[in-house]
């Protein structure tokens, strides 16, 4: 399974790259596995995790929740966002 993940606001500062890319040899991951995978892949683990935990997980659709199965495509991480 290969999913292409791009960053977006504030959670970009927390990689090396605005995407990165998934490969699983499992059939699907949660919306929650995805975000603990992100933490870990982060540049600095302790400080991006409220953060990505925060952000919505969305396709080119929609906004996922956070039980929901993601099995392939592009996934978006989008952080919270304050202001009017």
């Amino acid at each position: 399974m290969k999913i292409d993940i791009k960053l977006f606001g504030q959670v970009k500062d927390y990689f090396p790259t605005q995407q990165l890319e998934f490969v699983m040899e499992k059939d699907s991951i949660t919306v929650e596995e995805m975000k603990a995978w992100l933490t870990s892949q982060a540049l600095c683990p302790e400080r991006s995790r409220a953060l990505i935990q925060d952000s919505a997980l969305a396709t080119d659709t929609r906004v996922l929740q956070s039980q929901e199965v993601i099995s392939q495509g592009v996934l978006f991480v989008l952080p919270p966002v304050c202001g009017g």
